[in-house]
């Protein structure tokens, strides 16, 4: 079983981000929305909050750079009553402004504060309109789309001669939608196209620039675009979406079979060893070994396998503005709906070591989905 804070690796590893991203409550707004709407109006913050430190913490975390990001609030600290909101964009700490800001830079003047911080704030999760975001999110999700030709009767599997003009878009989760027309919201079918084959139909003059998506024990999806060139571009488009497919599921497999192993028999590690791993009241010391972007728990180095794993695609890396914690870091998520993580090192060697092997892990395993 996977710890409370892991992504469990069961299916397509896609189909459970895009899963978690739905059920997630519109309370956070991504960075480049944030910064479109805080241009605008660079010094018009809507929140001005005091926080004093307690126990040598205030009790928040940030996230990203220009703008920067409350990305977590600890439970029982002063941040947490102080009335800041995970999605704020902060506009200024201790009167200077920090919408040009680095997210180091943003650290060091949190660390330089002293006991108190004020934070202008600006709240993004009420500012914004969910409406929007939703329909900015679904252009986004959208590789490739346009107008095709579809053979009636893929539904139903009955052979017809009737061709129907839909429009089709490719989006990121690796399915083939088509509607009746661009203007609808909602689709009228859906191919997944894992295990598709995508081929051109030569030997039937019915419908010129015709090509198909074929797959043992389903019906065949005929289709057909009005140019040669069209054609071309989107069997392109859908072999690049079926080769993605190929690799993701055996991405997922990869670490369904690491995560079975014990840590000397993972290969080629991209680091490993032993971290704290910082809880709202506890730590832990745990065994990890971080590979192709995924990093696994043990509960030391004589374990037979690993008793979770969290996967990082997605995810960023700093060192922590806490500073009751030596050499400690955050690995915090692109979306906010997901588990930000926090462990520290015994030496300031160890915890840039580790950064420094997240950062690359990550950057690797994102080419590799690229490709």
């Amino acid at each position: 079983m996977l710890d409370h804070t892991s992504i469990e690796i069961n299916g397509s590893l896609r189909r459970n981000l895009e899963e978690l991203l739905k059920l997630m409550l519109v309370i956070w707004c991504k960075e480049n929305q944030a910064l479109k709407l805080v241009a605008g109006k660079p010094n018009d913050a809507d929140k001005s909050i005091i926080i004093q430190r307690r126990g040598g913490q205030f009790g928040f975390r940030m996230h990203g750079s220009r703008p920067v990001l409350i990305s977590a609030i600890e439970p029982e600290t002063p941040a947490e009553s102080s009335g800041l909101e995970v999605g704020d964009a902060i506009v200024a700490i201790n009167s200077i402004n920090v919408l040009d800001k680095s997210h180091s830079e943003a650290i060091e003047i949190v660390r330089s504060a002293g006991d108190t911080v004020t934070l202008e704030v600006l709240s993004t999760c009420t500012v914004l309109n969910p409406d929007k975001i939703e329909e900015n999110d679904d252009e986004e999700d959208s590789l490739y789309c346009g107008y095709i030709w579809k053979l009636a009767g893929y539904a139903s599997g009955l052979p017809s001669d009737k061709w129907l003009r839909r429009w089709f878009t490719i989006k990121t989760d690796n399915c083939l939608y088509y509607y009746k027309t661009d203007s609808d919201d909602h689709p009228v079918g859906a191919v997944m196209l894992m295990n598709y084959e995508v081929a051109k139909d030569c030997e039937n003059h019915d419908q010129t620039f015709r090509f198909d998506l074929r797959k043992d024990d389903a019906p065949t999806l005929h289709l057909a675009a009005d140019t040669q060139q069209g054609a071309d571009r989107w069997i392109e488009a859908l072999v690049q979406t079926v080769d993605r497919c190929q690799l993701q599921d055996r991405r997922v497999e990869q670490v369904k079979w690491n995560q079975l192993l014990e840590p000397g028999a993972i290969i080629s590690p991209d680091c490993f060893g032993y971290l704290m791993r910082l809880g709202h009241t506890s730590s832990n010391r745990r065994y990890c070994i971080l590979k192709d972007g995924c990093l696994y728990f043990y509960y030391d180095i004589h374990s037979q396998n690993a008793f979770g794993v969290v996967c990082l695609y997605g995810y960023t890396v700093h060192e922590s503005t806490d500073q009751s914690i030596n050499f400690a870091f955050e690995v915090l998520p692109g979306d906010l709906g997901q588990k930000p993580l926090y462990f520290y090192t015994e030496t300031e060697q160890d915890q840039k070591r580790w950064i420094t092997a997240i950062e690359y892990s990550i950057k690797q395993s994102q080419c590799l989905q690229m490709k």
